[in-house]
């Protein structure tokens, strides 16, 4: 009975998966692009932040949450830009964003911008190696102590013989 305990509770601790966050960047070639946003388990980015950063000065172009259905349509800046989607801590996409029909008119020099734009974050990716991890060291520990158990009834039967 003990044996189906552990390995019930060891499956259980296996099927926990992280999540990854997902951006889709859309050109509607209107010179507005779609931005959808989903994790990897099907989950809606509902309320998550989607920012257009200019790459030549840093600034903050648009900022909005996403909405119920997860995805928002934006007009293209005249800038190049980047589309950052920020689903919290670990959880940050980065994309480069399409030009407008026209052309961007303002390109980015070779000075860099003295704000510093957002990064991929994949925190997904070590929680899911850190869960592997603990549920094997759990899988050994439980093993361990399940074999001592069995070992110490054996010898105490036999030392009452």
């Amino acid at each position: 009975m003990k044996i189906k305990s552990i390995l019930v509770f060891l499956l259980l601790s296996l099927n926990l998966s992280a999540h990854t966050l997902l951006m889709d960047v859309i050109d509607n070639e209107d010179n507005t692009i779609t931005v959808v946003g989903a994790f990897s388990t099907g989950e809606k980015t509902v309320g998550a932040l989607v920012k257009l950063e200019s790459l030549i000065s840093g600034e903050v172009l648009y900022q909005k949450r996403l909405p119920d259905e997860s995805e928002l349509t934006i007009e293209i800046p005249k800038e190049q830009y980047q589309v950052v989607l920020d689903g919290g801590p670990g959880h940050t996409v980065v994309k480069e964003g399409f030009p407008p029909l026209e052309g961007f008119t303002k390109k980015t020099s070779t000075e860099t911008s003295s704000k510093k734009l957002s990064q991929n974050q994949h925190g997904a990716l070590i929680s899911t190696s850190v869960i592997v991890l603990f549920s094997i060291a759990f899988a050994l520990l439980a093993l361990t102590l399940y074999f001592s158990a069995r070992n110490t009834k054996i010898l105490t039967a036999q030392l009452k013989k």
